[in-house]
């Protein structure tokens, strides 16, 4: 093992399921409190309602297309 590798080696890593992955996007948008539909708007628009709001985007955005 290298140097580079081993300073890695403490580094854990989950791979989420379906259902995690719409867990995490329910969980955003709950804390951005706002729907799928009303966080893509105000990506679109470039205003956020919030911090939060915009960080849930960060996050779910990679997700589209929105999850029904």
């Amino acid at each position: 093992m290298t140097e580079q590798d081993d300073r890695y080696r403490d580094i854990e890593v989950d791979v989420l399921d379906d259902a995690g992955v719409l867990a995490v996007i329910d969980n955003a948008l709950v804390q951005a409190d706002c729907t799928w539909e009303e966080l893509q708007q105000q990506a679109k628009d470039g205003r956020f309602s919030s911090e939060i709001a915009r960080r849930a985007w960060f996050v779910v955005s990679t997700f589209e297309p929105s999850p029904a």
